[in-house]
């Protein structure tokens, strides 16, 4: 699976597809709507916790804060016009919540878009720290649109402004919080042989599940609190040492979590998504996954001084996993959408689109972007 890039979740997926009940019926009952949103929830804040303590904060320059602050908007407008005019039967402000649902982007997908060294590291990272935000800007558009769809709309403009400060910095800021002090114990406690290494594996993921419910709490973004409660905890351990970050148990636990997710995926939602599926939506589909988002990065990245092929392959590596198939769910369990089937059909034809695809030209793709550094 390494070797080929193909993301471990079309695996399972794939098997998921042959043990359901379109293939061997040895999965015959889901663990139901509630079941599986929490079964998500738990994968994605791990995968983001582990995926921030991987990085180097001092990294991050103008091309991440470009993608963070213009290309994310800039998704999310022309995601929306794209569904008002390929999907007309949804009004507005549902064009906005399939948008939210399919922008999300998780690169951690595919281990070779954040380990392979042919690719500049800063391009690794400021993919990386764009999905790890996404989910939060994408939540916060969905939940927006989900009260105005629902015609249950506070007028008050400090309302929302409170809304979208809550979900975005206030959470950054609890799951920093947590972070630093959580690392900065789990430090203390090995340093000073309190601690076994294990013990500290198993604070780390207790640390990724504390720092999403702090950032619930405070009727935040979870997500946004855990990848940033990532980023703190790494930065506590490499400080001054070159400490090793306690998280490869966490590591696993989140690949476990999010192989369920799509074996369960695959089982019962994809082939029945396909078969309620018109041309419209696959076009929609393809649309949002290279089009939206590589005109989206390209007008982000206008005068950073980044070469073009760098520029071209942030753009066409967005794969869509976890993050879409959360916010999907979270829309399924409110129940205030029209068209509801329609939306949950275009989730799941993007999703098993992206990992098919994305699979398939990572290879390539790195090849060609090693070919044009190295010309």
């Amino acid at each position: 699976v390494n070797r080929s890039s193909i993301a471990p979740g079309l695996i399972f997926m794939l098997a998921g597809m042959a043990l359901g009940p379109f293939g061997l019926h040895l999965l015959e009952a889901g663990p139901g709507t509630d079941g599986y949103t929490v079964l998500a929830q738990l994968a994605l804040t791990v995968i983001l916790f582990v995926q921030a303590a991987k990085m180097r904060i001092g990294l991050h320059g103008p091309v991440t804060l470009r993608l963070l602050i213009v290309g994310i908007p800039l998704s999310l407008l022309l995601g929306t016009l794209t569904a008002v005019v390929l999907l007309p039967v949804l009004p507005w402000w549902e064009a906005v919540c399939l948008a939210a649902i399919v922008a999300p982007t998780e690169v951690a997908l595919i281990e070779a878009l954040l380990e392979d060294r042919r690719i500049p590291e800063n391009v690794r990272h400021s993919m990386a720290v764009e999905s790890g935000f996404y989910d939060g800007f994408a939540l916060a558009a969905l939940l927006i649109a989900l009260a105005l769809a629902s015609a249950r709309t506070d007028p008050s403009r400090g309302h929302w402004a409170w809304f979208i400060f809550s979900t975005e910095v206030a959470s950054v800021f609890v799951g920093g919080l947590v972070g630093l002090a959580g690392g900065a114990l789990v430090r203390w406690s090995r340093h000073h042989d309190w601690m076994s290494d294990t013990w500290a594996q198993l604070a780390a993921l207790a640390l990724a599940f504390i720092c999403f419910q702090f950032g619930e709490r405070i009727e935040g973004s979870g997500f946004v609190a855990a990848f940033t409660g990532g980023l703190a905890f790494s930065f506590i351990f490499r400080r001054d040492t070159e400490d090793p970050v306690p998280t490869q148990f966490s590591d696993a636990a989140g690949q476990l979590l999010e192989l369920s997710v799509f074996a369960m995926f695959g089982a019962f939602a994809v082939i029945d998504g396909w078969l309620r599926a018109d041309w419209r939506v696959v076009v929609f589909a393809v649309l949002a996954l290279f089009a939206v988002r590589v005109v989206s990065v390209l007008l982000a990245l206008v005068r950073t001084g980044l070469p073009m092929p760098e520029r071209l392959f942030i753009g066409w590596f967005g794969p869509r996993g976890i993050g879409t198939v959360v916010l999907g769910l979270l829309v399924v369990s409110r129940g205030e959408i029209q068209n509801i089937e329609l939306i949950s059909t275009v989730g799941v034809v993007t999703v098993s689109l992206s990992l098919v695809l994305h699979s398939l030209s990572t290879a390539p793709g790195i090849r060609r972007l090693a070919a044009a550094r190295a010309g």
